[in-house]
């Protein structure tokens, strides 16, 4: 049904959400999953620490499918993942993206009353995807 898989993960919690989601479905399914991590274009820590960083997120995720039989191709871009997200899965060729409702930086979408993301908002990434995707999104809350 689905041969390509694009997840796109962060480090955060809610990405380790949707890669546990994106290897079930890549596991019944006998698809691939091409995991991507963006490096921002404008960060102020170091590119070697960025990349550093990204290589770890995406190692556990490969670690994880392998450990249940699923091939995991890693893609570390240097992108801003807002305006790139759409063209980062014209060229994994995916059938399916999962992505999580929130992202590791979501502080416009903090409760200042409760100090948590709102179950109600998604993050901006997963927002423009869903408007702007061809293929189908599967978003995780």
């Amino acid at each position: 049904m689905f041969d390509v898989i694009m997840l796109p993960v962060d480090g955060s919690k809610y990405g380790d959400e949707a890669a546990e989601i994106a290897i079930d479905l890549a596991q019944k399914y006998s698809s691939k999953i091409a995991a991507v991590h963006v490096l921002e274009e404008f960060s102020l820590n170091s590119y070697d620490d960025e990349e550093d960083s990204g290589d770890e997120i995406l190692g556990k995720i490969t670690k994880k499918a392998a450990d249940v039989g699923v091939e995991v191709t890693e893609h570390l871009l240097t992108a801003d993942p807002l305006r790139d997200m759409k063209f980062i899965v014209e060229q994994t060729r995916a059938d399916l993206v999962v992505i999580h409702a929130h992202g590791a930086n979501n502080n416009r979408f903090v409760s200042f009353e409760d100090n948590e993301v709102s179950d109600t908002q998604i993050g901006s990434v997963a927002e423009r995807l869903l408007r702007t995707c061809d293929v189908p999104v599967l978003l995780i809350k």
